[in-house]
């Protein structure tokens, strides 16, 4: 009985070709819209929490307290090498990260005829090791381009204002802790295109010993960056490392709390999916009302022949919902097909906003990160699901009406009509 009433209801749905078209395509647009722009919001978000979350901020942020408003040289958290020992005990963390930032004004070191113009810079120094792995400020950067002893790596917009290249001197002017000068010649390891703003613009990274030597901060830092096994879980860990004994004075912050801006803009991300979400529950509906009631109204003929003829009115009811909720999968289906195919495809090729825009500008800055204009969508299945969820969902609910009306009918009058 079942497939008798599945094979009629599918072919009714060929009786006006132009009607069920039209609600297919609105249903397979609603669900091109909601796979596509979903999984577009997926990847670019994903990006930014990459970002955000990266070598710039981590999971977990550690300073001395005022440090971040002032970037007062004194202001240090000291015993590093005990309190990343105490860090890396605890149960959730994976990667601990110590930095020293020192302002300085950087010039070529090179011998010309003419005094070299200065830049004002940033020194950073880093655990090389530790920034060399994912998340962290060096990823990527070749092997025996990583700095260490004197060798430096400079960022690609701060030399092109020195006029210098990989290989060539670099002269650092700046105090160290104490306010005495502190001064060095270095030799450019290599340059850096980094997402980070520092870096790339003003930054001088270098291997965190021969920066304690240069600033003298015997095992001291100004911030750690702490990586635990999930983002999430941030909060829960910040709360852990306040409680090491050698924190009692710093300030530990969770990624959300050092940007909250990009954290909620991060957290949006639920509510757009719903917004797509009811834009398939709407499509659905107008699209399938009205060929429910459509259907119902020009078959009022057959619907009292077939209740005269004994059958029963919940089979109308079937025949109805049926026709309907098939009509609601076709084109869940279709908008399926097309919209996972755009991801796939967008997913390898990017979408550059800036170029749709007219701009040439590959990322804008934001709280010291370069966030990328250039998005690739990220497939989540999950959307595909909701979709076909929300259409059989919208498909009964939206010709229930219709086929009671239908069952409801007085045989002798609905033969009449």
């Amino acid at each position: 009985m079942r497939h008798t009433t599945a094979h009629i209801a599918w072919r009714n749905l060929g009786r006006n070709k132009r009607r069920t078209l039209l609600a297919l395509g609105a249903i397979a647009l609603g669900q091109l819209t909601l796979v596509f722009v979903n999984c577009m919001m997926a990847g670019s978000y994903g990006q930014m929490l990459r970002t955000v979350t990266g070598p710039l901020i981590g999971h977990v942020q550690i300073h001395q307290r005022d440090w971040r408003e002032e970037r007062a040289m004194d202001l240090t958290i000291d015993h590093v090498s005990q309190v990343e020992a105490e860090i890396l005990a605890l149960p959730d963390v994976q990667a601990v990260s110590s930095r020293i930032y020192a302002p300085v004004l950087a010039a070529s070191g090179q011998k010309t005829e003419e005094p070299a113009d200065a830049e004002p810079a940033v020194v950073i120094g880093v655990n090389v090791a530790a920034e060399a792995s994912e998340n962290g400020m060096l990823y990527g950067v070749e092997p025996n381009e990583l700095p260490q002893g004197q060798s430096v790596l400079l960022g690609r917009v701060l030399a092109n204002r020195l006029g210098v290249e990989k290989g060539r001197q670099l002269a650092v002017i700046g105090q160290d802790i104490d306010g005495f000068p502190a001064t060095n010649l270095y030799t450019i390891g290599g340059i850096i295109d980094s997402g980070l703003d520092i870096v790339s613009n003003r930054g001088i990274v270098m291997a965190i010993g021969p920066a304690r030597t240069l600033f003298a901060m015997p095992d001291r830092a100004h911030e750690i960056i702490v990586h635990g096994s999930d983002y999430r879980q941030a909060e829960t860990l910040a709360q852990q490392i306040e409680q090491l004994p050698g924190l009692a004075d710093a300030e530990v912050l969770p990624w959300r709390q050092v940007v909250p801006e990009l954290a909620r803009m991060i957290e949006m991300k639920s509510w757009i999916d719903l917004v797509f979400l009811a834009i398939v529950f709407i499509a659905a509906a107008a699209g399938i009302a009205n060929t429910a009631m459509m259907s119902t109204f020009e078959r009022t003929h057959e619907f009292g022949m077939l209740l005269a003829l004994g059958t029963a009115p919940r089979r109308i009811v079937a025949m109805v919902i049926v026709e309907s909720v098939i009509l609601g999968l076709v084109g869940v289906a279709l908008g399926s097909v097309v919209g996972t195919t755009l991801v796939v495809v967008t997913s390898h090729t990017g979408i550059n906003y800036a170029a749709l825009a007219g701009s040439d500008a590959d990322a804008i800055a934001y709280a010291g990160l370069n966030i990328s204009y250039v998005i690739h969508p990220q497939f989540e299945v999950r959307h595909v699901i909701l979709g076909v969820m929300a259409v059989t969902i919208t498909s009964v609910l939206a010709s229930t009406w219709p086929a009671l009306l239908g069952a409801r009918l007085e045989p002798v009058e609905a033969m009449r009509s």
